[in-house]
């Protein structure tokens, strides 16, 4: 309690002494009782009140025992001592004349004081100090008090989050504002501010129309809030947007979120913008190495194989004929050779130019590799003859435009092209990888005929054509008998602690043996067994899921499950997978399907649709062999994906090849900047898992960690005390 008279602070080291005839407390008896009734009213007024009264010099004559439980001491040793036993100290000197104005005047004083308890601890006390007249005692002060010490407390706790959140504000990157359901702003942070180019305080109140000069770019804005207090719900968009500065402009996502009050009424829109220009040039950066030649700019093989299997189904369901077109450089090891790698990449560079100039839009041409080029002609004639007879002239003119002399380094150089052509489609359904056969066969026929000329691919040299016949067939008659199954690949996480497993399909021909499965799988594929061998997978990895939850050991191992284009096409595949799940008694949870980047190519819709029904009861979905499609990268964000898995053709050469590794540290901090993990697959050599770790990921799977094979194997490999 603060002093009533007195700007002085002392503390009496020892009670007054007792005098003959005076109360315990050291007061006339009649003193005593006046001012314990005057305290005894106080409290009866309101019992939750500090009761005191003060003489003149500060010194405490009476107290209630409220004010003995807020300060922690007792009453015998409060009164009779002066006010600064409980270090009053919010008093400041311009308070004090003030107080002692006001109570010489016969009034009231109102005000915080801040003081000290017994074990040191600060309260807070509203305090109002009043003369009080005892008779033939003189005035005495009557002091009343409100313990506010939480109140306090609240209010510097507030304060500090205040400046904490303004801090908070201030360091944000990205940018954030407040709307009210008109679209005047109500709060901005600096970021905002910076980029519109004006003050805080003279952005609130004002809309997008009074800030942003380009009305279209305004239109915009009111849609997408239009849109979010229409809906209740988040709105992203990804917009470009031009910095008051005049620096270039900059591409950001801004995610607006509604606003409600306590009714639940939408008042506002919460803002944030994110830059993310540098991630979308990531995106397209790791696009570019993904799918297209660093030296001629031209697709690569793995684009190429993608738009092969594209322009393969479209001629098996529209009839109408395509052709590869196989071409090798005559004696290009010759220009290496004489002349260094940099005049071979300059002949390179210059054969692309042309090879792309010779041939339709419609067309594709691709750096198969080293001096190997791919020319795939589309929409050719529905009559093969005809067809054959296209793509011959169009190989004509290939011949004529790469036999004219290149210019290397100034001098002039001739160089001719060997080709072989392979014709497919007209409603056949061929396979990509026969094709590239036949026409890099045929093509080294027309080296053997003398070079600088052109070969067809002849069909009666597909012996293999016989033998699928025959494969397709013991395949359906191994089904039947049970010759298919199961064997696990270890998947392992940072430490190389079995993290799960990937169900692997296996075949074992009662005369042939093993059959690799990049045998049987295509088949399957195409001939439609691989709905029923699919769904044997997917039994048996739902049933080791279940035997592994019996245990503490493998209880939260998961279980990945290889999908393909023609189980997840089917009307009935999601039914399928909840019915396999549901009745095996597996964790929807820890099973987790593999789709390829090939599958998310058609309806985007029903895609997103199924993977969403799958998700919601708990199944998890990977990208598998990340990086050898070319199309999912705009759907990475759309896409209930957890996981990406780095194909292996990536991770093989990530020590040797340079664009190897580019690629997968592109991809790994793709999948980190959307918060996805990440498996690299085909992990054969600590030097890679050395290099996979360093670039921060977390998963891995291949040959250092287990082939392929039983589960009883897997589980003793990794787990010792199984």
């Amino acid at each position: 309690m603060a002093k009533a008279g007195s700007g002085g602070a002392s503390v009496d080291a020892d009670p007054p002494r007792r005098r003959g005839g005076r109360a315990a407390d050291g007061l006339p008896p009649g003193l005593a009782a006046s001012l314990r009734d005057i305290v005894h009213l106080a409290s009866a007024i309101d019992a939750h009140a500090v009761v005191a009264v003060l003489d003149h010099r500060g010194t405490f004559l009476q107290v209630n025992d409220r004010l003995c439980r807020v300060c922690g001491y007792s009453r015998p040793h409060i009164v009779g001592r002066r006010h600064g036993l409980l270090h009053a100290d919010v008093l400041l000197p311009a308070s004090l004349p003030q107080l002692r104005r006001t109570l010489a005047a016969g009034g009231a004083w109102h005000g915080e004081v801040r003081n000290r308890a017994a074990d040191g601890s600060v309260f807070w006390l509203r305090a109002t100090v009043v003369p009080v007249a005892v008779e033939g005692r003189g005035r005495r002060f009557l002091a009343l008090g409100t313990d506010i010490t939480a109140q306090r407390q609240a209010e510097q706790l507030l304060a500090r989050r205040r400046v904490q959140l303004d801090a908070l504000l201030q360091a944000l990157p990205d940018m954030l504002f407040l709307q009210d359901a008109d679209g005047a702003f109500l709060l901005c942070n600096p970021a905002f501010a910076a980029f519109i180019g004006r003050a805080s305080a003279d952005i609130v109140g004002r809309t997008d129309a009074d800030l942003v000069a380009d009305a279209e770019q305004v239109r915009r804005f009111a849609e997408s809030d239009r849109r979010a207090l229409r809906t209740g719900k988040t709105v992203t968009v990804e917009e470009w947007l031009l910095p008051a500065d005049g620096s270039d402009r900059r591409l950001f996502e801004t995610i607006k979120t509604p606003l409600r009050d306590a009714r639940g009424r939408i008042t506002g829109l919460l803002g944030v913008s994110r830059d993310i220009t540098e991630r979308k040039q990531l995106e397209l950066a790791a696009e570019r190495l993904a799918f297209f030649d660093a030296l001629t700019g031209l697709p690569n093989r793995r684009l190429l194989t993608d738009r092969l299997g594209h322009a393969l189904s479209t001629t098996a369901r529209d009839r109408l004929h395509g052709a590869l077109c196989f071409i090798d450089l005559d004696n290009f090891k010759d220009l290496n050779d004489t002349l260094g790698h940099d005049m071979g990449d300059r002949l390179l560079a210059q054969v692309a130019g042309r090879l792309s100039a010779a041939v339709r839009e419609s067309d594709t041409v691709a750096r198969f590799g080293g001096d190997e080029f791919i020319v795939m002609l589309e929409l050719l004639d529905d009559d093969r003859e005809q067809a054959a007879s296209q793509a011959e002239r169009v190989a004509e003119e290939l011949l004529a435009a790469l036999g004219r002399p290149f210019d290397i380094a100034g001098q002039d150089y001739y160089s001719t092209p060997s080709i072989g052509i392979a014709l497919f489609g007209g409603g056949v359904r061929d396979s990509a990888d026969d094709l590239l056969k036949g026409a890099d066969l045929a093509m080294y026929q027309a080296k053997a005929a003398g070079r600088n000329t052109l070969r067809f691919f002849d069909p009666a040299m597909q012996a293999a054509v016989s033998a699928r016949s025959a494969l397709e067939a013991d395949l359906r008659q191994g089904l039947q008998r049970g010759e298919l199954l199961v064997h696990y690949q270890p998947v392992v996480d940072h430490n190389a602690r079995l993290a799960g497993a990937e169900a692997l399909v296996r075949w074992r021909h009662p005369a042939k043996g093993v059959v690799s499965p990049a045998q049987f799988i295509p088949l399957a594929e195409q001939t439609g067994l691989i709905l029923p061998l699919g769904q044997f997978v997917l039994e048996q990895a739902c049933a080791q899921l279940v035997r592994w939850s019996q245990q503490p050991s493998t209880r939260g191992l998961t279980m990945a499950v290889n999908v393909s284009a023609r189980q997840f096409r089917h009307p009935d595949f999601v039914r399928q997978v909840l019915g396999t799940v549901q009745a095996s008694g597996a964790n929807a949870r820890l099973l987790k399907l593999e789709l390829t980047e090939s599958m998310l190519l058609g309806d985007l819709e029903e895609t997103i649709a199924k993977m969403g029904q799958l998700k919601a009861l708990g199944v998890g979905f990977s990208l598998d062999d990340f990086g050898t499609g070319y199309s999912s990268l705009s759907y990475l964000k759309l896409l209930p994906l957890e996981q990406l898995k780095i194909d292996q053709s990536f991770v093989r050469d990530v020590l040797a090849d340079p664009n190897d590794a580019a690629i997968v540290r592109t991809i790994l901090a793709l999948a980190e900047s959307l918060d996805l993990q990440v498996v690299a697959e085909g992990v054969e050599t600590t030097g890679q898992l050395s290099f996979l770790r360093l670039h921060g990921c977390q998963g891995f799977q291949g040959y250092l960690f287990g082939r392929p094979g039983p589960v009883e194997a897997m589980e003793r490999e990794h787990l010792p005390a199984w």
